[in-house]
């Protein structure tokens, strides 16, 4: 089948127009590779090879604009991938490509999770890091991002929580102290710092 036209579209695909007027819309990379340019001829099996290399491309350019959305684990791409009920060889090279390009990076990820997981909730170290545990992160990198959060910074907000719990509490009798101890426990900070902060604060 004879190649009789080439046009580059709006989105950067190409459009090769067949002299059966049908069309394969395709990209740079798979017209490079499969020297579309100099072939200017497609036996059948190198139509199969475009449609499988186009399939590539297209899952391949989906995960970019998923992990630009926010950063990914690769637990979240190989579970996004099969959920498109890819081959696995497939997704295994898509996984391997985007962590050459470091657009899969689970430390990379560990620390950030921990970031905002910590600065924007109320969850602490050990709730954040059971949720990281989710995603089937290697445990010394999880426990380096644990250990990444600064312990004045954790001081310092066991102690917003003590003051918010105290002040909405509508009973302030002897057994406040113990339900606050439960409820911060509860969002994962450390007994014997719970218990350090609780007993300098004035009730």
């Amino acid at each position: 089948m004879k190649i009789v036209k080439y046009t580059k579209k709006k989105n950067g695909k190409y459009q090769l127009l067949l002299e059966n007027n049908e069309t394969i819309d395709t990209y740079q990379n798979v017209i490079l590779k499969n020297n579309l340019l100099y072939k200017n001829k497609l036996d059948e099996q190198v139509y199969e090879q475009i449609l499988e290399d186009n399939q590539y491309e297209d899952v391949y350019n989906k995960c970019i604009k998923y992990i630009t959305m926010r950063l990914r684990s690769q637990y979240e791409i190989e579970k996004y991938l099969k959920n498109k009920n890819l081959d696995d060889n497939l997704i295994t090279t898509i996984v391997e490509k985007l962590k050459k390009g470091k657009l899969i990076d689970d430390e990379k990820f560990a620390v950030a999770f921990v970031h905002d997981k910590f600065k924007f909730t109320t969850m602490g170290p050990h709730r954040i890091k059971q949720q990281l545990k989710q995603h089937q992160i290697d445990y010394n990198i999880i426990d380096n991002a644990i250990n990444g959060i600064n312990k004045n910074n954790i001081y310092e907000k066991i102690q917003k929580l003590i003051q918010k719990q105290y002040q909405s509490a509508k009973n302030k009798n002897l057994y406040l102290k113990s339900k606050i101890y439960n409820k911060i426990l509860n969002l994962g900070y450390d007994s014997q710092i719970i218990l350090e902060v609780l007993n300098n604060f004035k009730f």
